[in-house]
């Protein structure tokens, strides 16, 4: 979750669908001066933080590793436990006495590593992480004012605390279809500008080229909405 947005304890890390939001622009933002300035007002909804999820840096690698480690699991518990039925039934293994009793406890400890990497992998959804900050966060709640401008990003968060990020602490900019994420050089996300703050669609073009611009003139990564998480609700 973005640094000026506080701490927010979620599980394994901490980081917007209802709701009125305000939008505010400052149409001067379309010129090329360099004294141009975006000025945008809203509010959060739960869709913002499934976007913010979804689009953080390794998202999908360490979600991948899970579903892996859980199929791998499976499978070897899958054939273990066939093993250790064959073994009780004398009908399949002749002169059988039975599975060794430490057959079961592997089984049993196989199955319970296959439940808790499901577990894991259910809990890394955007959507459901999402969930649990927007029920657990409440000061997340509340009209929030950013200022776009040539030396910083100045933040206003609903109890009026200011928080300024100077360009030179933002690395790179991951685009998805809904936010701006502006991500520093340890892949922490420093802040997200929704999209939605613009009282048009056709306007995102100059936030995008302004922000390219005082970004070390690297252009934005963007990732459609289909790969930035799960459908909103």
């Amino acid at each position: 979750m973005p640094a000026l947005w506080a701490a927010v304890s979620v599980g394994p890390a901490p980081e917007y669908q209802a709701g009125t939001c305000c939008r505010r622009y400052c149409l001067a933002m379309a010129s090329t001066d360099p004294g141009v300035r975006f000025s945008l007002t809203y509010e959060l909804e739960p869709g913002d933080l499934q976007d913010l999820f979804a689009a953080r840096p390794g998202r999908k690698w360490r979600q991948a590793r899970f579903i892996y480690a859980t199929v791998v699991w499976a499978l070897l518990g899958a054939a273990l436990t066939a093993v250790t039925v064959a073994l009780d039934l004398s009908s399949v293994v002749k002169n059988s006495s039975g599975a060794p009793s430490w057959m079961y406890v592997v089984d049993a400890a196989i199955w319970f590593f296959v439940a808790y990497c499901g577990v894991i992998v259910w809990r890394l959804i955007p959507k459901r992480r999402a969930r649990r900050a927007w029920r657990g966060n409440t000061h997340l709640r509340g009209r929030r004012h950013d200022e776009v401008g040539p030396g910083s990003i100045s933040c206003t968060t609903p109890d009026g605390t200011q928080i300024v990020i100077p360009w030179t602490n933002i690395d790179y900019i991951r685009e998805t279809g809904n936010s701006f994420h502006l991500i520093n050089h340890r892949g922490v996300t420093l802040t997200t500008l929704p999209k939605r703050g613009l009282p048009s669609p056709d306007l995102i073009p100059a936030l995008r080229e302004f922000l390219n611009r005082s970004v070390k003139g690297q252009p934005s990564t963007a990732v459609p909405d289909s790969a930035a998480g799960e459908p909103k609700s």
